[in-house]
């Protein structure tokens, strides 16, 4: 075991001690090289395929391939026998009789008839009884039907914050007051639940999206005061949609996953309602498993539709804290743009948020009132053990290996970064009708 004494000592004595036990905590790197060794010495003499070597000379020549030739020259095709000679001679003399029937055929020649109409010199002229209409209310109907869908829209989420009341905002962003309750999306294949942790004693434990909401509670002063509830949405039932109406549904995986007929068709319906999914990729950057399945899946739910990147001045960066550079770095350092998903007319409203950072892998780290990072325990009675407060991916030693090469970008500042920016979408999903409303009867919310 390494003391502090050990960790201060510059000796190289005591610098082969740290080594040695850094390597021996790397279990499964350690014996994987120790593997690779073993392997090499057993099997590395072995003859798998044998050099192959032809005798002689091989030639081509025509075609033809020539063992140990004695000249180049080939020799000429031997004569055809007598009987073929004969049945040639036969179907020549029947060639020349089918020819001789041919020329006594009289043939027959059919002219092609002349046409019966002409072409007109100048287009027809049309009566006055005969005029094309259009519909020049079709613009107004279609502004009439984006009403209606704004409208309805604004009843859906009056009816998912706020017990009914809705959310409320005085001018300055800062002042949001909304109540709600937040769920974690259940779809059918892959790890829909990866940082989903656990919940004992009545609580939660190293929940990402559990702990995202009492940071914004705690930033807010209760202004904002979202409750994670421990039973998922199972996306293919129709149950949520037409019950418990959510303003939101995150969804985060590793792994790859489809979408069958019901979820696809529910959670279409649950969007063109006014709600919105929330999608965080926690195996972080382009063209990983999870990223390729949930471009591919969400063509089930919006054949016609495609990811847009966001700019650095959208309105997301700047709906609580201010982003100048656009979305933080997150795990491994991965810093892909935002992504949306817009529906409706115009330029349309954000249905799909997708970040694809692995925030909810910093999330799964709880913050203090300070907002460092909490690496204090609590004991679960249920459980019978201590459980820390910091999540999976975080180490209380800096050195640790694990963080190094694994969970690269894992520190403080970056937890505190991925907090700010959970915040900001939270804030940007919940008035992003707000303009709109403005413009119907009533106002906002």
């Amino acid at each position: 075991m390494i003391t502090e004494q050990d960790i201060l000592d510059p000796s190289t004595k005591a610098r082969c001690r740290r080594w040695t036990r850094r390597i021996i905590n790397t279990q499964y790197f350690f014996t994987a090289v120790l593997l690779h060794i073993l392997f090499l010495l057993l099997w590395g003499s072995w003859v798998v395929l044998e050099k192959f070597e032809p005798k002689g000379t091989i030639i081509a020549d025509g075609g033809l391939f020539i063992k140990n030739p004695q000249s180049h020259a080939i020799a000429p095709p031997p004569a055809p026998p007598q009987e073929i000679k004969e049945m040639e001679k036969e179907i020549r003399e029947k060639t020349s009789s089918s020819r001789s029937v041919e020329q006594k055929i009289p043939r027959i020649t059919v002219g092609t008839p002349k046409p019966s109409f002409s072409i007109p010199d100048s287009p027809p002229s049309f009566g006055p009884d005969l005029e094309i209409k259009s519909d020049e209310n079709l613009a107004k109907k279609f502004a009439e039907g984006e009403k209606n869908r704004i409208k309805n829209i604004r009843t859906f989420i009056k009816n998912a914050i706020n017990n009914g009341a809705g959310p409320l905002n005085f001018g300055n962003k800062k002042n949001l007051i909304a109540r709600f309750s937040c769920y974690v999306g259940k779809y059918d294949g892959g790890d829909w639940n990866c940082n989903y942790g656990f919940v004992a004693d009545r609580r939660w434990h190293q929940n990402c999206i559990n702990n995202l909401m009492l940071q914004i509670k705690r930033w807010t002063k209760n202004n904002v005061n979202a409750e994670l509830l421990p039973e998922s949405l199972d996306l293919g039932s129709r149950e949520w949609i037409e019950n418990i109406h959510p303003p939101f549904v995150f969804i985060t995986g590793h792994q790859d996953f489809s979408l069958n007929e019901n979820e696809s068709q529910n959670l279409r319906d649950y969007l063109m309602m006014g709600g919105l999914m929330w999608i965080d990729n926690s195996l972080p950057g382009r063209r990983s498993r999870f990223d390729l399945a949930v471009r591919r899946e969400m063509k089930k739910v919006f054949p016609d539709r495609d990811f847009e990147a966001i700019g650095n001045n959208h309105p997301l960066y700047d709906a609580y804290f201010h982003f100048t550079a656009g979305a933080p770095a997150g795990m491994n350092f991965y810093r892909e743009p935002i992504e949306i998903i817009k529906v409706g007319a115009g330029e349309g409203d954000a249905a799909v948020i997708y970040t694809l950072n692995a925030y909810s892998d910093l999330w799964e780290t709880a913050l203090t009132d300070k907002d460092k990072v909490d690496v204090q325990y609590d004991f679960s009675h249920e459980r019978n053990q201590w459980i820390g407060r910091y999540g999976p991916h975080w180490q209380p030693y800096t050195w640790s290996w694990e963080r190094q090469f694994f969970y690269r970008n894992y520190s403080e500042k970056s937890i505190h970064e991925s907090y700010k920016l959970g915040i900001n979408i939270v804030f940007y999903l919940l008035t992003r009708f707000q303009d709109k409303f403005m413009k119907l009867p009533g106002g906002v919310l």
